[in-house]
């Protein structure tokens, strides 16, 4: 993805997206632990950014949000997410 169509695509929230899809290469993560794990990737991360950015990425398609197996909501890697995941991460990360 050209940076002109990423910088489109995600706008601000580029490079937090990027982190999101870092932290759950790991597996679906609840909401709090998400913000945990992405500002331990990329330091201070408001809530606002976070959500701002996950809006996005639902709406690409490249995460979505599930229940866990103790029933909370949680967001995970979409099943449409490719083996090759750098294709998409090169993408937001330009």
């Amino acid at each position: 993805m050209p940076a002109d169509a990423t910088h489109a695509a995600f706008g601000r929230f580029g490079e937090t997206a990027m982190w999101i899809l870092v932290a759950l290469t790991s597996g679906p993560l609840r909401a709090t632990k998400l913000l945990d794990e992405v500002r331990n990737l990329d330091g201070h991360v408001g809530p606002g950014a976070l959500f701002g950015a996950v809006a996005r990425l639902e709406r690409r398609g490249l995460i979505e949000a599930v229940v866990n197996d103790d029933g909370r909501p949680a967001y995970r890697l979409s099943r449409r997410w490719p083996e090759d995941r750098s294709v998409h991460s090169e993408g937001v990360l330009r």
